[in-house]
C-alpha cells in the first residue's frame, strides 16, 4: 500500500502523468481499482474494532478502561509521530490515534450513537470537500487535474538519492508536518470527518457481533460482497476512464475505496471460516499477529533499500512491486521465526506495558 509513495514523488508528480505508459499504466490502474484507499479503511475499522473489543476486556476484569485506552492512544501518537519524522513521513498512526482521543469516547454510550456520529461526519465530510470540488469540476473542468511542480520533484529525487542522512531526515519530516501531521484544527476535521467514521464504524461492528453475522447470514453476505465489488470497482475506475480528473480521483477513490474495502471484510471474514483458507494464509496471519512491528519494519526495509541504494523516482512499477513482494517475503519469515520464540512482537510488548501498566 506503501511502496509507491516510498519510491516516487507523489506530492509534486501527477501520478497519472507519471505511471500513463505501457505497464507502468496497467499497474498503476490496477493499484487505483484494487489498492488505493481500501486498505487503510480496513485498518481504521479493525483499528475501532479493537478498541471495542479492549472496552469489553476491561469490563469484565473490572478495570477502569479511560486510562488504559487513552495511554494507549498517547504511546500511539508518540510512535507516529517518531515514525513520521525520522522513517516515512506518510505515518498514519498518530492522524488514527489523535482522532480517537475523541472518537474514544463513544466506547462509554449506546452503541446506536457511533452509528450516528459516523454518518453525521461523512454528511460533514461531504458538504465541506466533495461539494466543493465537485463544484469546482464542472464550473472549470479545463482546469479539473492535479498540478505538477517538476523542480520541487527534481529536489526531492536529489536529496533522496543523496545518501545524506540529515538531509533525507529533514525532508522528509518537512513532508510529515506539511502533509500528514495533525497540527491544526483544519487537518483535524479533514481527519475526524475522513478517518473517524471508519473507526467508529468498527466500534459499532463488534457491539453489534457483525462478524458473527456475516457468517449465520452467508447467502445474503455473499450477495451484499458482491455489491460492494462492483460499486466500488466502477466507482474507482472513474478517474482512470476521466483519466486524472481531480475531482473524480479525490471523490471517487475515497468513496469507491470505502465500499471495495467492506466488500474486502465481508469476503475475508466469510473466508476464515473455512479450514483450507485458514491453513494456506496462516503465514499471513502469523504478520497479522506483529502487525505493528511489521508496519515499523516495512518502512525501515523500505527507507534502507530505496534511499541506501538510490532507487527514489528511477524505477518503473515493475520493479517497485518487485522490492513490494520482497519485502513482504522477509515480513512472512521473520513473523514464521519470531513466532516460535515469542508470543507477541517487540513493539506490541512495549505497546502492551504502556497500555496496561504490568
Amino acid at each position: 500500500m506503501n511502496i509507491i509513495g516510498f519510491t516516487h514523488d507523489t506530492f509534486h508528480m501527477n501520478p497519472y502523468v507519471m505511471f500513463q505508459y505501457g505497464w507502468n499504466r496497467v499497474l498503476y490502474s490496477l493499484e487505483v481499482l484494487f489498492v488505493q484507499n481500501s486498505f487503510y479503511p480496513i485498518f481504521a475499522f479493525l483499528f475501532g474494532y479493537g478498541l471495542a473489543m479492549m472496552h469489553d476486556s476491561a469490563k469484565k476484569r473490572n478495570k477502569n478502561f479511560v486510562p488504559i485506552v487513552y495511554r494507549r492512544l498517547i504511546a500511539m501518537i508518540i510512535f507516529g509521530v517518531i515514525h513520521g519524522m525520522l522513517i516515512f513521513s506518510g505515518d498514519i498512526l498518530q492522524s488514527y490515534a489523535i482522532v480517537t482521543l475523541v472518537g474514544a469516547l463513544f466506547l462509554f454510550v449506546d452503541r446506536l450513537y457511533s452509528l450516528i456520529a459516523a454518518l453525521f461526519l461523512w454528511l460533514m465530510y461531504a458538504a465541506l470537500y466533495w461539494v466543493p470540488t465537485l463544484a469546482f469540476a464542472l464550473q472549470h473542468p479545463d482546469q479539473d487535474y492535479m498540478s505538477s511542480n517538476p523542480n520541487a520533484a527534481a529536489y526531492s529525487m536529489n536529496v533522496f538519492n543523496s545518501r545524506d542522512l540529515s538531509q533525507i531526515i529533514e525532508l522528509t519530516q518537512d513532508n510529515f508536518f506539511t502533509y500528514f501531521f495533525v497540527s491544526d484544527v483544519n487537518s483535524f476535521l479533514f481527519r475526524a470527518t475522513s478517518l473517524l467514521p471508519l473507526i467508529l464504524l468498527g466500534m459499532f461492528a463488534k457491539r453489534v457481533n457483525l462478524f458473527q453475522l456475516i457468517v449465520s447470514n452467508r447467502r445474503l453476505s455473499i450477495l451484499l460482497a458482491g455489491i460492494f465489488f462492483i460499486l466500488g470497482l466502477a466507482i474507482k475506475s472513474l478517474p482512470l476512464m476521466y483519466y486524472g480528473r481531480y475531482s473524480l480521483d479525490a471523490v471517487g477513490i475515497y468513496t469507491g475505496g470505502i465500499i471495495l474495502a467492506a466488500g474486502y471484510i465481508t469476503t475475508i471474514v466469510l473466508l476464515s471460516e473455512n479450514d483450507s483458507f485458514k491453513r494456506w494464509t496462516l503465514p499471513i496471519s502469523k504478520v497479522g499477529k506483529i502487525s505493528f512491528t511489521t508496519y515499523i519494519t516495512q518502512s525501515l526495509l523500505m527507507f534502507t533499500m530505496i534511499y541506501g541504494f538510490q532507487l527514489y523516482g528511477k524505477m518503473n512499477l515493475i520493479e517497485t512491486y518487485a522490492i513490494a513482494i520482497l519485502i513482504y517475503l522477509v515480513n512472512i519469515l521473520f513473523a514464521s521465526l519470531y513466532l516460535k520464540r515469542f508470543k507477541q512482537g517487540p513493539l506490541e510488548y512495549i505497546w502492551r506495558k504502556i497500555t496496561y501498566l504490568e
